[in-house]
């Protein structure tokens, strides 16, 4: 007992680094079990990756151009029937122009609605294609938004669903993965600095009256 009250006090003294560990500990572990879960997957056949090209899905507001198509308004999409474990979409897309957003929505049962909630935005791949990566969860149906421009002209290539990924890329390294690592565990330090002051203070009142 006395052992967990000397560790509560350190970490009461040491709450910002704590906070630090405690969340780079648990970024590490997600990312570990996502690891190992797919590689079990994959050596069941369970999660298999798949290729695709535009002919496998169903384009809305898009007019076929030879080997390419045409963005006939500001909102073209490529519909894909999933109905499955998708985790990764990487898709090799080219464009005429500033292409604008390069959004992929999902659903996770039939009859749902797209919306802002269910969406991942793409991460450019050092040999030109964007990578989307997806919840874990099912997936049944995904809305491929190639561009938020009008009059676009895109050439779309191959798509891949659920590539093998190093054990890197079960981390967020982005921009922002970075910036929740920086930022979180300082906003959680302080929120629980301020509980612990308001306890503290609450505490001395509380005996102050009890020794009147």
């Amino acid at each position: 007992m006395n052992k967990l009250k000397q560790a509560a006090r350190w970490c009461g003294r040491h709450l910002v680094p704590t906070c630090y560990a405690v969340y780079l500990a648990a970024v590490l572990a997600v990312g570990l079990c996502g690891f190992a879960a797919d590689s079990i997957l994959r050596a069941a056949g369970k999660l298999q990756t798949v290729e695709l090209s535009a002919a496998d899905f169903e384009p809305v507001n898009l007019a076929e151009e030879g080997d390419s198509w045409r963005s006939q308004t500001a909102d073209p999409q490529l519909l894909y029937h999933a109905d499955g474990r998708v985790l990764t979409v990487r898709a090799e897309l080219s464009f005429d122009a500033d292409q604008g957003e390069l959004d992929l929505y999902y659903t996770e049962a039939p009859g749902e609605d797209f919306d802002k909630y269910r969406r991942v935005w793409a991460v450019r791949q050092a040999d030109g294609s964007y990578l989307y990566k997806l919840p874990r969860t099912h997936i049944d149906t995904l809305r491929l938004d190639p561009g938020s421009a009008e009059n676009l002209g895109i050439t779309i290539g191959r798509i891949w669903l659920n590539e093998p990924v190093g054990l890197a890329g079960y981390f967020d390294l982005s921009l922002n993965g970075l910036f929740r690592l920086a930022v979180y565990p300082a906003l959680a330090a302080a929120a629980m600095q301020y509980l612990l002051s308001v306890w503290r203070d609450a505490r001395r009142k509380a005996n102050g009256k009890g020794s009147c």
